[in-house]
C-alpha cells in the first residue's frame, strides 16, 4: 500500500490528515510544532522528524502550510521534502500561495523526477472534518488521476483546472469573494444594528434571503455571539488578498472592492485582531460606528 505524507498540521491539515488515517491509509506526518501532530498520531499516523524524512518514506507528499515562505522552508530547505524525493513520487501542495512561489517548488520537484500538483481547497474547518471540502487541482493530468482517490477522501467536490497554476488563481478568486462578502455583511449588519434591529435576527434573515450563501450561514452564529475565534484569521486573509491583487495587476484587472476590504482588514490587524476570524470586520465597523455590543 502506498504511504501518504502530510506536512503542515494547522486548522485544516489536522482534520484532513485524520480523515486519511480513518480511511485506512498509511500516513506519515510532520509539523514545525510537534505537539500539533498529537491528534493525528493518536488516530494512527506515524511521526517523521523532518519534511525530508516524510518524502523519503512516502509515495504521495501533501503540504498545507500558511504561506509561500513556509512552503519554501518545508520543501526547499536543507532538510526539506525535495531533499528526500526519489523519481516517481507526487507532491501535492494545498496551501494558498502565489504563482511565482509555486513555480519554484514545481522546479525542484520536477528536477527530482517527480510531479507537482497544486491543490488548494475551499471550505471551512467543519467541512474539512467532514471530508467535504472542495479540491481545486492543477498540474500533470496523469498525476492528478493517480491522486484523485486521495482527494476524494478529503474532499466532496473535485475540480481539475489545467496543467499549470490555474488552481492557484481560482483559489484566490474564491477568497477575494469570501472576504468582500464579509465586508458587505459587516456594513449591512451594523447599519441594521444601529437602526435598532437584533443582530442575530438580522444574520438569520441575510442567510435565508436571496443574498444568503453557505458563508453567511456559517458566520451567522459567530457574528450574533460576537466571538471571533480564528477559523480563518485576518492575517492569512490579508496575505491572500495581496496575492489576489497581484494577480489582478498582472492581468490588468481593477479590483477596487478587494483593495478596500484589504485595507479594512489591515486596520483590524493594526488594532490587534490579526489572529481573529476575518468576520471580526463586523466588530471593527461596530467600533467605528460607536456600537458597544
Amino acid at each position: 500500500m502506498s504511504k501518504i505524507g502530510w506536512i503542515g498540521l494547522g486548522n485544516m491539515g489536522i482534520p484532513m490528515s485524520v480523515n486519511l488515517v480513518k480511511a485506512g491509509k498509511d500516513v506519515v506526518v510532520w509539523n514545525r510544532t510537534k505537539s500539533k501532530a498529537d491528534e493525528v498520531v493518536a488516530a494512527g499516523a506515524a511521526w517523521a522528524d523532518s519534511p525530508k524524512a516524510v518524502a523519503e518514506a512516502c509515495d504521495f507528499v501533501f503540504t498545507m502550510v500558511a504561506d509561500g515562505p513556509a512552503l519554501h522552508d518545508a520543501v526547499l530547505g536543507a532538510d526539506g521534502a525535495a531533499a528526500g524525493l526519489s523519481p516517481g513520487k507526487i507532491v501535492i501542495d494545498m496551501s494558498t500561495i502565489s504563482v511565482a512561489e509555486s513555480a519554484k517548488v514545481n522546479e525542484a520537484v520536477e528536477a527530482a523526477g517527480c510531479k507537482f500538483l497544486r491543490a488548494p481547497v475551499t471550505g471551512s474547518t467543519a467541512l474539512a472534518a467532514a471530508g467535504t471540502v472542495g479540491v481545486l487541482a492543477s498540474g500533470d493530468k496523469a498525476a492528478y488521476e493517480k491522486t484523485l482517490p486521495l482527494f476524494e477522501i478529503v474532499g466532496g467536490n473535485q475540480f481539475y483546472l489545467g496543467g499549470g497554476d490555474e488552481a492557484r488563481v481560482m483559489k484566490l478568486s474564491l477568497n477575494l469573494m469570501i472576504a468582500t462578502t464579509m465586508q458587505m455583511q459587516a456594513e449591512a449588519v451594523v447599519m441594521a444594528e444601529k437602526a435598532g434591529l437584533d443582530v442575530a435576527q438580522v444574520c438569520d434573515i441575510i442567510a435565508g434571503s436571496a443574498v444568503g450563501s453557505p458563508l453567511t450561514g456559517y458566520k451567522s452564529k459567530v457574528i450574533a455571539e460576537g466571538v471571533y475565534a480564528p477559523a480563518f484569521p485576518i492575517r492569512l486573509m490579508i496575505k491572500d488578498l495581496k496575492l489576489a491583487l497581484g494577480v489582478g495587476e498582472a492581468y490588468g484587472v481593477k479590483m477596487e472592492s478587494t483593495e478596500l476590504t484589504k485595507n479594512r482588514m489591515e486596520l483590524a490587524q493594526s488594532k490587534g485582531y490579526g489572529d481573529n476570524d476575518f468576520s471580526v470586520l463586523v466588530k471593527l465597523l461596530e467600533e467605528d460606528s460607536g456600537v458597544n455590543r
